[in-house]
Parts: structure tokens; C-alpha cells; sequence
């Protein structure tokens, strides 16, 4: 299990948290750092890491340049509704801004110190983010402002996903799903078939949400576990660990996001599975993929698609997935060039 996820598991398990304290001096991103997050708009992408880590593309995965950051925290997730509009979710209530493509990126102010794993914007205005100790942050300004909205409990939220303005999920620890109809001013948790208490001693984590259409979605999480719903209200097994049936059948789900007409996974020691439309069905994708954790992916135009993990790895398809390639990455520093292979 990857280090980030490993401390999400310590932080459910009342576990002092270490990561993402930046004691160090600063660095220069590198070639093996963890990467956490990734966006793709048309031919652009972005990755997000460990200690303020930001790359660019603009050539379809090519080469990559350190954009500036001005944390040294871990950056979670990207997500730009423009090639130039954007912001990135990270510890410690890190939420960063741009809107010139990330050439320049500013803090704001997010009113909370809680690591935020998740976001998700329907717009330049209105967007939330999601988090530990049961944090659920919405803005309808871009950001200059933020209510917190958080439903009652002590959860952690790493999966979150809107189908309209008004209705939306959030999916976390101990198997919890909860949904709103106003924007996310108020939620209200939904049954999930894998939920647990938190004096049951056991973990049933979701990590991530997808919604193809507006009320089917999934729900990805701990030992291979895909949860379907059909009309946003009513969740079903439709994975678990006893259908594993390779090596990466049981490993944990972290991310997942549709291309054309399939469905795709990521997860630890390499995991990349995909499914069709229904979703019914998951197979391991047979790659020569390195076993560590996969922690985002993301999909754009013409086929093209990026799955970021540990230890530096990049995935890319330029067919849509039918063929996943690890090419040497190149990355140009901010002050000088440099070529890193991981």
C-alpha cells in the first residue's frame, strides 16, 4: 500500500499522522517523487505530489515543467474547468489557484486546516472539496470564499462527485456515502452495503466516486470493492474480493475515471482494471506495470490518458488504453533543464 494511503488507513485507525509535515529544507520536484493527482484538458496535462510537487504538459505527456509552488505541503488533486482556470487541493487546507494555466499559482484561504483529498468543479465559479475529519468545503465564487458544510461525524472523505449544481456524493471512511440535492449545503447519508461502525474494529474505506451519467455511479475502495448505483440512491456490490481472480484482483481501489466506452481503475501494487459501460465486469489490465501504488488517472481528448503513482510513475495511452506505455519522463526545472528517467 502506497505511503499516502497508508496514512489515510493511520489516520482511520487514530494514528498520528507524519506525512505531510515539511520540516526539511525546500527541493526540486524529482523523477521518483509520489505523484497523487492528475488533469487532463485537450492536449495539456498536470500532475500534483508530494511536497508541493506541480508538472506540466503541453505536448500529450512528452515533456513536463515544474510549474512553482508556493506550498511545500502534499497536493492531492488538480482539476481545471479551463486550459487556464484552476486549483489544486492538498494538507493542511493547502487550496491553490490559477488562472493563467499555471504559470502563476496563489493560495486561498480555504477555512479549514484538514487535508483535503478530493474536488470537484462544475464551473469556474462552483466547485467543493473533501477531507479528513468529515470536511466538505463549497464555493460559488471561485474560490475567494468557502463555507464549510460538513455533515455530522468524524469521517474522512476521499471520493467526491457531482452530477448537477444541485446533487452530489461524497464516499469515505468505513464505507460511508452520503448525497445532497442543495448544492451541498446539507447532506444526508445514503446505505452502503459496506458500511461499518467505527467500534466494529474493521475497514471497509471507499476512495473514489465516478458517475458516468447523472444517477449511475460507482464507488471504488478497499480489497478491490466496486459499489453501483442506478438511480443515486441505491448502492450494490457489483465487485469484491472473493471475485478476485488475479494477482491485482484484491488490491485496494484509489481513483477512476471513464474513457469512451470503458471504465477504468487504479490501485496498489499496480493496479489498472477496466470494465465496460455496465461496469459489471472488471479485468486486470496485462502490462508490464511497476508494483507500486497507482493513485490517480485521467483521460482527454483522442485517446489520450495518464495514470500517476509512487516513486515517480507515469503511465500513458494515446489509443484510449488499449496500450499503457512507461516512457522516460523528462522534466525541464525550473531554473535549469533536466532529464530524469524514472
Amino acid at each position: 500500500m502506497g505511503q499516502l494511503f497508508l496514512w489515510c488507513v493511520g489516520l482511520i485507525m487514530g494514528l498520528a499522522p507524519t506525512l505531510f509535515h515539511a520540516h526539511a529544507a525546500p527541493k526540486p520536484p524529482a523523477a521518483n517523487d509520489n505523484y497523487y493527482g492528475v488533469e487532463i484538458v485537450d492536449h495539456q496535462a498536470w500532475i500534483v505530489g508530494y511536497y508541493g510537487t506541480i508538472l506540466h504538459s503541453t505536448d500529450r505527456g512528452v515533456t513536463w515543467q515544474v510549474q512553482p509552488s508556493p506550498v511545500r505541503h502534499a497536493l492531492f488533486n488538480v482539476r481545471f474547468v479551463t486550459p487556464a482556470r484552476g486549483w489544486i487541493g492538498g494538507s493542511h487546507g493547502t487550496v491553490l489557484h490559477t488562472v493563467d494555466g499555471g504559470k502563476n499559482w496563489r493560495a486561498q484561504t480555504a477555512v479549514t486546516t484538514e487535508h483535503l483529498f478530493a474536488s470537484y468543479w462544475l464551473s469556474d465559479t462552483l466547485g467543493w472539496m473533501a477531507g479528513s475529519r468529515g470536511t466538505i468545503l463549497r464555493t460559488s465564487d471561485g474560490g475567494s470564499s468557502w463555507l464549510n458544510s460538513s455533515p455530522p461525524g468524524d469521517f474522512t472523505f476521499s471520493g467526491l462527485s457531482f452530477a448537477s449544481p444541485t446533487r452530489g456524493w461524497v464516499a469515505g471512511e468505513f464505507g460511508v456515502i452520503f448525497r445532497t440535492d442543495d448544492r451541498g449545503k446539507s447532506w444526508s447519508k445514503q446505505k452502503s452495503p459496506v458500511e461499518v461502525s467505527f467500534s466494529s474494529g474493521e475497514s471497509r474505506n471507499l476512495f473514489a466516486l465516478l458517475f458516468p451519467k447523472p444517477q449511475t455511479g460507482y464507488a471504488f475502495g478497499l480489497d478491490g470493492v466496486v459499489l453501483k448505483t442506478l438511480d443515486g440512491a441505491r448502492w450494490e456490490i457489483v465487485r469484491r474480493r472473493a471475485d478476485a481472480s488475479s494477482i491485482t484482483g484484491a488490491n485496494h481501489l484509489f481513483a477512476a475515471a471513464q474513457a469512451n466506452d470503458r471504465l477504468w481503475a487504479v490501485g496498489e501494487r499496480g493496479t489498472l482494471l477496466y470494465t465496460d459501460l455496465d461496469g459489471l465486469t472488471w479485468r486486470s489490465f496485462n502490462a508490464d506495470i511497476p508494483r507500486f501504488s497507482l493513485n490517480a488517472i485521467a483521460f482527454g481528448k483522442d485517446g489520450f490518458g495518464i495514470v500517476v503513482g509512487n516513486r515517480g510513475v507515469v503511465l500513458r495511452t494515446l489509443d484510449g488504453g488499449k496500450t499503457w506505455k512507461r516512457p522516460p519522463i523528462s522534466i525541464k526545472a525550473s531554473e535549469k533543464d533536466s532529464t530524469l528517467a524514472p
